[in-house]
């Protein structure tokens, strides 16, 4: 019979599972911390251009925490957003971070509620403004968010994109792939938290190298978008519907719920 309680992995950078750890354990919830990646700021001697500053642009996007993080430490100490600017971001949780980041009175333009924390849920509200933007400037990693770059040089708009912050494969201590292991040789039911392409690819990538990957195959997991589905199965080689899952906004309230639903369908199996 199914433990009331399965083990929960966590794969988000390391330090970004604080408050999730907090309510998930209050919840009964054995915690592991596996981060897929780990992120790093991108020093601007490494663009070998000029930085882009906000001012000669008529919308910033953020696609991330990281790239907030990322453009913040590539600005000049103290920057001072420009008045009346207006920043744009895939959710809530990036647009906390950058009014935390540049001012809390700095509007940002985001999907809210339930809808999807992407570029095509973003579109139709830039398509919504008074008046488009000339000029946007996209803040991002080493790569993604293409469509959204696509969508608005077709409309005639000048796009810059900047990178300022680095995704890499996550290194894991021996310790913590012990603990894999023997979760693994109990046959130990888990469920994985999985919040992005890179990050779903990166974890396929260390199971097999760790030779767990069929016990891997057999876990539940939570994904934050619909999208991580084709994602994860393509990195399996299988199709995602045979795996347990369940899809849940990116906010941690989200994810604890739907934590709670994934042990609902384990105790129908």
């Amino acid at each position: 019979m199914t433990q009331a309680h399965p083990t929960a992995i966590l794969t988000r950078p390391a330090g970004r599972n604080t408050a999730l750890v907090q309510v998930l354990t209050q919840r009964g919830w054995p915690i592991l911390e596996c981060p897929a990646l780990e992120i790093q700021s991108v020093p601007l001697q490494a663009q070998h251009k000029p930085l882009p500053r906000p001012d000669a642009f008529d919308l910033v996007v953020f696609v991330s925490r990281a790239a907030v993080a990322g453009y913040k430490h590539q600005l000049p100490n103290g920057y001072a957003w420009p008045q009346g600017l207006q920043a744009a971001c895939m959710g809530p949780v990036t647009a906390g971070a950058i009014q935390r980041a540049f001012g809390a009175d700095l509007t940002v333009l985001h999907p809210q509620g339930a809808a999807s924390q992407d570029s095509e849920a973003l579109w139709p509200l830039i398509l919504a403004q008074k008046t488009l933007p000339r000029s946007v400037l996209i803040l991002r990693g080493q790569d993604g968010r293409e469509w959204l770059s696509q969508k608005l040089i077709a409309l005639g708009i000048a796009v810059t994109v900047q990178q300022t912050y680095q995704r890499e494969v996550a290194s894991w201590s021996e310790p913590l792939c012990g603990s894999l292991r023997a979760l693994a040789a109990a046959q130990a039911q888990v469920v994985w938290l999985l919040t992005s392409g890179h990050g779903a690819e990166a974890i396929v990538q260390k199971m097999k190298a760790l030779e767990l990957l069929p016990w891997f195959e057999r876990s539940a997991f939570v994904l934050t978008h619909e999208r991580l589905r084709p994602v994860l199965g393509k990195a399996l080689g299988r199709e995602f519907a045979q795996l347990c899952h369940a899809v849940a906004s990116p906010e941690d309230e989200a994810i604890v719920l739907c934590f709670d639903q994934i042990v609902h369908q384990l105790k129908q199996t």
